[in-house]
């Protein structure tokens, strides 16, 4: 989705997303872009000029209307399982992939049936595609390159327990591929934040086994000269923003919590735990982000959820000073 003016800058962002899909390792790729009504008929334009230079390689869906990513990636999803593309590499429009990304998931995928999810990390780059120290980084991503960092990321059945208890938010959407018929059975909410969060939950508690690959990382796109992400910007800042993440992280945990519970994947008395030891999570990672309200505000319904509970969970913690008390 460009901006009205259809700048140069983001012109060239997406030429160099393009330029690292036909750099691929298999070529045995094909491109579709969702375009969300952008504002810019220049824009519009190039894509067309785009769907004749690369001869079939590559489609445009022209939507009416979107509702922000989550809407748009739902629209190529299913033009993807009507073609019956196998599985799905998710790219946003100015990021970079890296050269063995679909070399990597196709063989993840026909090596294991079972596996649905297949990611990579990533790195930080800016405007100009210069990478971002990780000093200089937003807590909420130091968190995610942490748990990459530690040899053990979610992986396997279940992953949504680890992720959604531990690690929180792991997988980057264009550090993510899935198998198209577990994206087709598990669309993505209608959020602008934190929708990919809820949705990889929902394919784990579906039934979708994950797996973590350091093959191919992906340079993911944060300019340096705003107060952040477009999704930011779009929540009214930092707090509005975060305060989104909290009410659709909550959602994203409580359906898959009832996929688990529903399929006898995990019993009542084990939501409930898991819930508790949730917002325990979520109050360490505004925390981190010194969002302490917010902070305060996931510890305080892990407490009045079950007090026990919470309590032996934050044993030699620290956690009140952590989270949210500067």
């Amino acid at each position: 989705h460009w901006s009205k003016e259809g700048t140069e800058l983001e012109r060239n962002w997406l030429n160099a997303t393009l330029e690292s899909i036909k750099a691929q390792t298999d070529s045995n790729w094909k491109i579709l872009i969702a375009d969300g009504n952008s504002p810019s008929e220049k824009a519009k334009a190039y894509l067309r000029q785009l769907v004749e230079e690369f001869g079939g390689k590559l489609d445009v869906i022209f939507m009416e209307k979107s509702d922000g990513p989550g809407h748009a990636r739902n629209v190529a999803i299913q033009r993807a399982y009507e073609a019956g593309y196998p599985f799905i590499v998710f790219l946003d429009a100015d990021d970079i992939t890296g050269a063995k990304r679909v070399e990597s998931a196709r063989k993840i995928f026909l090596s294991n049936p079972a596996v649905g999810v297949v990611y990579t990390t990533f790195e930080i780059i800016d405007e100009m595609g210069q990478v971002v120290p990780r000093e200089k980084l937003s807590q909420s991503i130091v968190e995610i390159l942490e748990s990459h960092d530690s040899g053990n990321p979610p992986q396997g059945k279940d992953a949504w327990i680890k992720i959604a208890t531990e690690t929180g938010y792991t997988n980057l959407t264009s550090a993510t591929a899935v198998r198209t018929e577990v994206a087709y059975n598990n669309q993505f909410p209608p959020e602008k934040v934190s929708e990919d969060y809820y949705t990889w939950l929902v394919y784990s508690a579906s039934g979708a086994e994950f797996a973590y690959t350091p093959d191919a990382p992906t340079k993911y796109r944060i300019p340096q000269n705003t107060a952040g992400s477009a999704s930011r910007t779009r929540e009214g800042g930092k707090h509005g923003f975060y305060a989104t993440k909290c009410r659709v992280d909550e959602a994203g945990f409580d359906k898959a919590s009832s996929i688990a519970l529903n399929s006898g994947a995990i019993t009542a008395d084990r939501a409930k735990t898991l819930k508790v030891k949730f917002l325990l999570k979520e109050a360490e990672t505004m925390g981190r982000e010194q969002e302490f309200e917010l902070a305060k505000a996931c510890y305080v319904k892990a407490v009045q959820l079950d007090a026990a509970i919470a309590a032996e969970q934050l044993k030699g913690f620290g956690f009140e000073d952590r989270v949210w008390t500067k």
